[in-house]
Order: C-alpha cells, then structure tokens, then sequence
C-alpha cells in the first residue's frame, strides 16, 4: 500500500514539472520527467506540445529494497505530417524582438547610404564652387574651411596668383645675330605666341640684328578693339575675367573705342593664327568675296571642254584689294599674259610660291618686298574671265596644289 502511495505522488511530482515547463516556454518542446533507471529523457512524441503518457506500475517491496521504481511507458508513435521539418526552420515569427531588430536595420542601413552619396557628391561640388575644401572621410564631423586663407591672418601664403590684377609692364628686347622668336620666348618664360601678338614679326625666318622686341611680363596677346566688339565679348572670345583684362591695361571703365589695343592677360594664341605667324599657313588674297571655282577637275567656262583648274576663284567688284597671302618677295609681274590677263608671282621661300591672276592693276614691282596682307594689286576681269575675280593658285617645289589646304580657317 504504501509503494502504491508513493508512485502516486511521484506520478502527480512530475505531473507538477511538466506543466511548470511548459508554462515557462511554451515555444520550446520539453520531454516528460522520468526516474528510475531511464533518467532524464525527452518526449518523441508526434504531438509538439503533447505530454507522453504516462503508466504507473508498482513493484512489490521486497523486505531489503527501497522505494518501488517507476518507469515510463511511452504511448504508440504517431507519423509525422506532411512539411513536418519544414515547419521547424525559424520563422520570422519565431525570431526574439532582438533579432527582428537586427535583421531590419541591415537593408535600412543600405538605404541609407545610397540615400546619403549623392547628397555628399552634390555637397562636394557646390563646395568647391564657393572655395570650400572639405577634408578627407578620415574624420567623423566635416570640418569647413576656406581654401585660400585670409590676408589679414598673414599666415599662410595666398593660392591666388596676384599678377592677375596688376598692371601689364613691358620691356624691351633687341634681337641680336642668331637670335629666333622661340629662344627669346623660352630665355624670358612666356609662349611663342605672345611674343608674336606682342610685336608685328611678318616672318619668324627674317628676325633681322638690331630689331627691337616689346617683351610682356606674363603671358598674354595683344588685341586691337575691332568694330561692334566690347569688353565682355572680348573677355569670352578668350575665356578670361573681365576684371584681369581691366586691371592688366589700368582701365577704369569698360567703354572701348574702335582701334584701342588690349593686353588679354592668360589668353592663348589660336592654332591657325599661331601657324599663320610663323609661315605655315597663308592668309586670304582678299577680305571679302565669294568663292566661285574650287581646285581640281572642271569644265572650262569658255570652251566647255574638261580640263584641270589649278586654282581657286574669288569673284568682288573690279578694284578690290588683292593682298599677299604671305610676306615674300615679288619675282615676276606680267600684264596682258594671255589666258590669266595681269598676273602677279610671289616666292615666300621654301619652295613655296603664289600666283595672282586676272588683276585689273598692280601695286607692287618685280624684286619688291611685301609682308602679309600688304596690297600687291586691284581685282580685274582681264585675260580669258567670264568676270571680275582673282584666280589664286599655290605652287609648292614646282607643284600645283589645292590653296584650300594651305588657307587659314576663315
């Protein structure tokens, strides 16, 4: 009676346990309590949260052994339903309020940052618009300052280049024997181009002893102020500050006269004007004009017949200026030549020369020296023409070749 007692108790001991564990995690599948030989175990129940059965036996006492063992019979096993071990994967919904936050803030910090770069880029940009230098991301707080400190502080030394406001100063220079337009530039630190702009050189070949050159304390060019053009203009032909062209010439308005001349402080020289200075390239024969024939193939305007035209044709009214595309010498002046009525032939060395035809007068006299864009003549309509024009023809090593390849870009 007594061991039927006790395995009461014990059954209702571990009856207690099983609910207590049950109530403190509910999620978590505890197994019933056993003693005895068995020990510890866990339920293998096929229920999740089913308590095994239990069955009770009691053993009879024998007269020199304690207590009677209870033991613990499991009930039948039950299959498992479909997506059983699917269901024990963690869900969101079986993750701790920790873990939920931890995983959401991941993708919110990647927001975040594709958020914040461009906004940084933007500040970035604007700051170096206004001169503010932002240091590197090894710090945690941007930190501002001007790139350029105050002149008050005296400390460190400005970035700014002062030359930009002051006033242009020149010297001069006298070419001596051997002297060239580069060496002078390099023996002075500016470009070929602003000495060039500086001083009417019409040919970079013929820098004569003795010449005196105005020599710019920076470079620059030199502009001559043409019809319709202002200070603005000017400033964006060269894309420089309207107040470096200012203070370079000590100018105290912006008020331009027609034939005044600018020093353009920083301002280049362009690619043809330079190849134009130094003879590589030849100027027009006439300002104004319309082009009526071009190099190569055609039919004759007379005879109708296929023939080669080894020219080109500017058509203007009779007395229009011809000029010298390029500064040479005068070596053959010929009136009533025939096809190409008064002609003029210009050697400008190295084997390269022009021609002139169809010209109503000359200006100029066999052995004469001309410089580029000095009038050698007047436009005509002598010879065999269909009207007034100037036929210009190029001529390299006793070679005909297109004058449109040799041309500065108008």
């Amino acid at each position: 009676m007594k061991s039927e007692m006790r395995g009461i108790i014990e059954a209702q001991r571990i009856e207690r346990r099983w609910q207590v564990t049950r109530r403190a995690n509910p999620l978590r599948r505890k197994g019933g309590l056993v003693v005895g030989d068995d020990a510890l175990v866990r339920s293998a129940g096929a229920d999740r949260y089913t308590k095994p059965e239990v069955t009770i036996e009691a053993a009879p006492a024998p007269s020199r052994v304690g207590p009677a063992a209870v033991r613990t019979v499991r009930g039948p096993r039950r299959e498992r339903p479909p997506g059983y071990w699917l269901a024990r994967v963690p869900s969101a919904a079986r993750l701790y309020p920790r873990d939920v936050a931890m995983f959401g803030a991941v993708p919110l910090a990647l927001i975040a940052l594709a958020l914040a770069l461009p906004l940084l880029g933007a500040f970035d940009f604007y700051a170096r618009q206004v001169g503010v230098h932002v240091p590197a991301a090894a710090v945690r707080e941007l930190v501002m300052r001007p790139s350029v400190p105050e002149a008050r502080g005296g400390g460190a030394p400005l970035s700014v280049d002062a030359t930009a406001f002051e006033q242009i100063r020149r010297t001069e220079y006298v070419v001596r024997s051997g002297d060239t337009i580069s060496e002078i530039a390099m023996r002075f630190g500016l470009s070929t181009g602003t000495i060039l702009s500086m001083n009417p050189v019409d040919d970079v070949r013929r820098l004569l002893p003795g010449t005196v050159l105005s020599i710019p304390n920076r470079d620059g060019l030199f502009h001559a102020v043409g019809p319709g053009e202002s200070l603005s203009r000017i400033a964006s032909t060269y894309e420089v500050p309207v107040y470096a062209i200012l203070d370079a010439n000590d100018l105290d308005t912006d008020v331009l006269q027609v034939g005044d001349t600018l020093f353009v402080p920083g301002a280049r020289m362009a690619t043809d004007d330079y190849l134009l200075a130094i003879g590589e390239l030849l100027s027009w024969p006439v300002r104004s004009f319309r082009l009526t024939s071009g190099f190569g193939m055609r039919a004759d305007p007379i005879t109708r017949q296929w023939r080669m035209h080894n020219g080109i044709d500017l058509a203007n009214a009779i007395g229009t200026p011809v000029l010298a595309a390029r500064s040479g010498r005068v070596v053959h002046v010929e009136p009533n030549s025939g096809t190409y009525g008064h002609l003029i032939i210009l050697d400008h060395g190295n084997g390269i020369r022009t021609l002139y035809a169809h010209l109503d007068s000359f200006s100029v006299s066999a052995g004469q020296w001309v410089t580029t864009g000095q009038m050698i003549g007047r436009m005509g309509n002598t010879g065999r023409s269909t009207g007034p024009h100037v036929h210009f023809s190029v001529i390299r090593n006793g070679r005909w070749i297109d004058p449109m390849g040799q041309l500065v870009r108008r």
